[in-house]
């Protein structure tokens, strides 16, 4: 099992669709650890060849578009049931911003918790990020940040979703937060995210809240 990852990988680089998603499904682990001893360090792997020119780009866009594909099919069980759910749920990627399978994997944890998801993918302008927010009135809204450079963004970003009339909850994790330290631009509402296990946990405050009547 402790070589789950790397066949995983190499499934991702000879696209192999069909070989990664059997990887995945067959796993015995809880998925928050197939996300975690998986997926997790397959694609930190690919991003480091690719870093060292052992792989070209269009070798780690194949890579991630089959990632995304495997991800994809093991969560499609829990979709499925979510649909008359009442929590609600967006992610997006800031605008320039492209990296997108850490905040699948988060949203998939929320999908596993019967949540209805929308995931509105990479590089999406604040414009857009609050229409489509007040359209659809999510009680809690993920934002996904790698680039260190965005951070003047990213305070756009949480300040406007945090002045949304319904005040939902807001997330932020990514790249960019174990590179810096993004809580003196967070007000109450948003809470900083540095790895699946916090996701689970606040999760689990979220439920014992609603439960309570106090969310």
């Amino acid at each position: 099992m402790t070589e789950a990852w790397r066949h995983f990988a190499a499934a991702l680089l000879a696209g192999d669709e069909r070989q990664a998603y059997s990887l995945l499904a067959n796993d015995p682990r809880p998925s928050i650890r197939v996300y975690k001893e998986i997926i997790t360090p397959a694609m930190y792997d690919i991003g480091e060849k690719w870093l060292r020119n052992e792989i070209t780009v269009a070798d780690e866009h194949l890579a991630t578009s089959v990632c995304d594909f495997a991800l994809a099919q093991y969560v499609f069980p829990f979709k499925r049931r979510n649909k008359h759910s009442k929590d609600k749920v967006m992610f997006l990627c800031l605008e320039e911003e492209q990296h997108v399978i850490g905040s699948k994997m988060v949203a998939a944890l929320f999908e596993e918790q019967h949540w209805q998801v929308r995931h509105l993918g990479p590089n999406l302008p604040l414009a857009h990020a609050l229409s489509s927010a007040e359209q659809w009135r999510p009680e809690v809204i993920g934002l996904s940040a790698a680039i260190p450079y965005r951070i003047p963004a990213l305070k756009e970003y949480i300040a406007a979703f945090e002045q949304l009339p319904w005040q939902p909850r807001v997330m932020v994790g990514g790249r960019v937060v174990s590179m810096h330290d993004i809580r003196p631009y967070c007000g109450r509402q948003t809470q900083v995210i540095y790895d699946l296990e916090q996701v689970a946990a606040w999760l689990n405050e979220l439920a014992e809240e609603e439960a309570d009547g106090v969310w």
